[in-house]
């Protein structure tokens, strides 16, 4: 402080006459320009510490000074007054005040909220007189997501009983243009704002994502989120997202609809177009959707499966994508495809178990997944239907290439019979898969191709039968496995 100032600090932190203290605030709040805003807090923080008397009549007197401003001096009482309302509680209705309107006439002062809740200690008391009207939410979203204490205060302004849904929604969609503006830019958001930007859309989803009247905030909200996924997976990396992110996308998927998917589809153009035609930052936001249909397939409708989310999965399923954009989306894609599988009637989506079997069997016999992989996808894939037909057919094809695989020496004997081993693997799993009626055939056909030495097949049979049939086949399926374990050519080789 200058000579001048260390003046007034005098006055008003030890001053006796009210109007004289009252005209030296009014004259500094009317004078103060230029210098940093935090001095007048930290001089309104020490004012606050030496007036301790409850009835100090200077300290009404300066908040009646303070109250009474206008346009510029307005900021500089704003500051004045949240420092003397963290040494004095009397004046944080007049700091509230004044907040409120600062943050509507100029809102680019409105961080000075955050410092003083921080200094404060209690963000709720304030956000509860913050929060009327929505000026303040909506200044601290537009200037002050880059602060530190930020997303406290915005948060306890969102869950405060006078915040309305229609002041979050705005918040909601000036965080969505800011990610849109960020994604047309290829630009990542910093961590700090990344993180309150989080906040925001988590706390938001808190209060409101139950009622209905939020239902058109579910695509914007996500949307947001899965542009600003290539930020969180550039900070925070895909195992580890952040607290927010992760809780965030757990209630979009808790509360989202048919109808809000479909929205979803119809403004993220990037969901309609083949990974060829999908570049940079928009590969991420593609990965994101896959992730979170994965989670909500059994809350959508045979007609949206069909029609927008197993077309966008497709894309990213087959062998192209191992080579761009990675193994990541393929990864997802087949996560998604499988939640279809485990979680819908295949009489709503009848091609689905042919086209994604042979899929996974192609993908194998060129050795771009494991004999694993196959056999969890090919297995959930029969699972699926209950038409013999089908389920029939698709037991049938492994046997096929089964017999095909010849008894020839040498490296390429070697490697068919490893093949060979594997595929029965696979028939031994649909043990547990085919409709029951078709069990007793694949039996006989698993029984008829078990050669002498395959007791690591029968072990496995073995392991299907106590771990994955259900209880209406596990006694016919116990006792024939024993059968084999018991046949003559398996003793001592077990």
């Amino acid at each position: 402080m200058n000579l001048e100032q260390r003046s007034i600090a005098r006055i008003l932190s030890t001053g006796h006459a009210p109007n004289i203290v009252a005209e030296v605030a009014s004259d500094l709040f009317a004078r103060w320009s230029g210098g940093p805003l935090r001095d007048l807090v930290h001089l309104g923080r020490y004012v606050g510490s030496v007036r301790q008397s409850p009835g100090d009549a200077c300290i009404d007197a300066l908040l009646r000074a303070a109250g009474d401003t206008q346009h510029t001096a307005a900021i500089a009482a704003l500051a004045f007054t949240g420092g003397l309302a963290v040494a004095n509680a009397r004046a944080l209705a007049v700091y509230a005040a004044l907040a409120q309107r600062v943050s509507e006439e100029t809102p680019q002062h409105t961080p000075l909220c955050v410092d003083v809740a921080a200094q404060l200690g209690n963000a709720r008391a304030v956000a509860e007189l913050l929060a009327p009207g929505g000026h303040v939410l909506r200044a601290l979203v537009d200037w002050a997501l880059g602060d530190e204490h930020v997303a406290e205060l915005i948060t306890e302004i969102v869950y405060a009983p006078a915040t309305r849904l229609a002041e979050a929604e705005r918040a909601v969609h000036c965080i969505h243009a800011m990610a849109v503006a960020q994604a047309v830019a290829g630009e990542l958001e910093a961590g700090q704002r990344l993180e309150n930007m989080l906040s925001v859309l988590e706390s938001v989803l808190h209060r409101f994502i139950a009622d209905r009247s939020s239902r058109p905030l579910w695509p914007v909200i996500v949307d947001t989120l899965a542009l600003l996924y290539p930020s969180v997976l550039h900070h925070y990396g895909r195992e580890e997202p952040p607290e927010a992110f992760r809780t965030a996308c757990s209630l979009v998927v808790a509360h989202g609809s048919d109808a809000a998917v479909r929205t979803l589809f119809a403004g993220q153009p990037s969901l309609l177009m083949g990974p060829g035609d999908v570049g940079g930052m928009r590969t991420a936001v593609v990965l994101f959707h896959l992730d979170i249909f994965e989670h909500m397939a059994a809350s959508l409708s045979a007609r949206t499966i069909d029609e927008l989310v197993l077309p966008l999965a497709a894309r990213y399923a087959d062998r192209d994508v191992l080579v761009y954009p990675g193994a990541a989306w393929f990864e997802s894609a087949h996560a998604l495809i499988l939640s279809v599988l485990e979680s819908r009637s295949t009489h709503e989506l009848p091609s689905l178990v042919v086209w994604y079997s042979d899929l996974v069997l192609d993908l194998y016999l060129d050795r771009l997944i494991s004999p694993q992989l196959l056999c969890i996808s090919y297995t959930a894939a029969v699972h699926a239907t209950s038409e013999l037909s089908v389920a029939w057919e698709r037991v049938n094809k492994l046997l096929v290439l089964v017999d095909g695989f010849t008894a020839s020496g040498g490296v390429r004997g070697e490697v068919e019979r490893a093949k060979r081993g594997e595929l029965l693997v696979v028939v031994a799993e649909l043990l547990g898969a085919v409709p029951l009626e078709l069990l007793p055939q694949v039996m006989f056909e698993l029984e008829r191709r078990v050669g002498e030495g395959d007791h690591l097949l029968v072990d496995h049979c073995m392991g299907v039968v106590l771990d994955k049939v259900d209880l209406a086949r596990k006694p016919v399926l116990t006792k024939w496995v024993w059968q084999l374990r018991a046949d003559s050519k398996f003793i001592g080789k077990l």
